[in-house]
């Protein structure tokens, strides 16, 4: 019985979530308006974390490349 109960309680939360939404439709949309610079914004941050991240990541890898083609030569 308790699994029917959430399930209710789901449906009561939507329904009560979607009136809500309509009928402050008109401050919904400014705000998703006002929100969608900002998620630009951090995923265009995360994106260039990430690039750096694998930039330095590459030069690490020719770094220790080039040190062991150098101790090799030496041997």
């Amino acid at each position: 019985m308790k699994g029917y109960g959430e399930i209710l309680v789901g449906l009561l939360l939507v329904v009560l979530g979607v009136a809500g939404i309509w009928y402050f439709r008109v401050d919904v949309l400014t705000i998703i308006k006002g929100v969608i610079g900002i998620i630009v914004l951090l995923v265009g941050a995360v994106f260039l974390m990430i690039g750096v991240s694998d930039v330095r990541d590459k030069g690490e890898e020719e770094l220790t490349m080039d040190t062991e083609d150098i101790k090799g030569e030496g041997e």
